[in-house]
């Protein structure tokens, strides 16, 4: 009997150390699954709650920041890049300097959506149907706009001419010695509204809104649209370098009515679910904004100067805030470029299954040691 008891005892002890040592692996692997498997953006079907650290939470917003002013330096420096490239190729040719900013402007353009299609693991087709570039759509925020910007642009001119400071010119759009820059007006009018909607409100925005999306599940996208808005005023902030004359009020101006502007244009989008509308938008815009000289010298106290510049910000500030109400209705809110609850739903699962795998492991170790008493 002492000897069957004996062997008894051997014989559990080793299948204790067994099952510990089975549990250890398993521990292991699910270990290196949480450090090896990477969160991919396909449609999610699990909304648990997922509570999340300052850690986490302060590594999140830093990534997200860090990703939009790297992206925008990206954008900066790839459009120079192909811009030169495509000046020196067509040196020359007749009307190379405008082919080249055609050209620019389509490799940009393509090279950011491939870019951002290749890290949302989504094709190129689908993110610009989900941008809205294959069903051209508009509303009557343009016929706004234009006529607000024709009214201001009225007024203006009369208040300078009464003042005797007409500070609006044609000079923006003629070389040194008064030649007409076919290039510079398509740039300003055409180009540039079409390679900046793309990238700050098609890219930059989702870029941000999916970052934030893994650690805020309500109100991501004011601040998304608050960040969008600020780098689009960023990369105006850039002409402070500018060695083409342009005064530092003049570059501030770009700033300050950059961000508002930035922002409202993001709220259409939101609420549109096209850019074609932006795109026009920021047409007509630029359209009235080429008149204002980039040498631009005045006092901030100058009338002539301080009330358009207010009322052009004020405006924008109100259109601004009637999108942003639109946007917060029910139905109201057409954005699906990256959707919020797949990318956190991808990202609950490493942790949701990792978490599972670990929690019968311990269990499993439970078993084993119960059996051992």
């Amino acid at each position: 009997g002492m000897k069957n008891e004996l062997v008894e005892r051997l014989q559990s002890t080793l299948r204790g150390k067994r099952g510990e040592q089975i549990m250890e692996k398993k521990e292991k692997k699910s270990t290196a699954m949480v450090v090896t498997k990477s969160p991919r953006i396909f449609p999610g079907t699990r909304n648990a709650a997922d509570p999340v650290s300052d850690t986490e939470r302060r590594a999140t917003w830093t990534v997200a920041f860090l990703e939009g002013f790297l992206s925008s330096w990206e954008y900066i420096f790839g459009l120079t890049s192909f811009g030169m490239m495509a000046r020196e190729a067509l040196q020359g040719v007749y009307g190379g300097d405008l082919i080249a900013e055609f050209l620019a402007t389509i490799l940009i353009v393509s090279w950011m959506l491939w870019r951002f299609g290749s890290t949302s693991e989504l094709p190129m087709k689908v993110i610009l149907r989900r941008m809205g570039a294959t069903r051209p759509a508009v509303s009557v925020y343009i016929a706004y706009v234009a006529v607000i910007h024709i009214i201001s642009l009225a007024l203006t001119i009369m208040l300078q001419k009464s003042t005797g400071k007409v500070i609006f010119t044609t000079a923006n759009y003629l070389d040194k010695d008064g030649n007409f820059l076919a290039e510079k007006a398509a740039d300003m009018l055409l180009l540039a509204p079409i390679r900046e909607e793309f990238f700050f409100r098609g890219i930059m925005f989702s870029l941000i809104y999916r970052r934030l999306g893994s650690i805020r599940k309500e109100n991501v996208w004011p601040f998304a649209v608050l960040m969008s808005g600020g780098s689009f005023a960023l990369l105006h902030s850039m002409n402070f370098l500018n060695s083409q004359g342009h005064s530092k009020l003049y570059v501030a101006l770009q700033v300050v009515s950059g961000f508002v502007i930035g922002s409202f244009y993001t709220l259409r989008f939101l609420s549109t679910g096209c850019l074609w509308e932006n795109i026009v938008l920021h047409m007509v815009h630029n359209a009235f904004a080429s008149f204002v000289p980039v040498n631009l010298q005045a006092s901030l106290l100058d009338i002539s100067f301080l009330l358009p510049a207010v009322a052009t910000v004020a405006i924008h500030l109100m259109l601004a805030r009637f999108s942003y109400q639109s946007v917060q209705k029910e139905g109201g809110f057409q954005y699906n470029v990256i959707e919020l609850k797949t990318e956190a739903a991808s990202r609950l699962q490493v942790f949701l299954d990792a978490e599972s795998d670990l929690t019968t492991a311990a269990n499993n170790r439970s078993d084993a040691e119960e059996r051992d008493r």
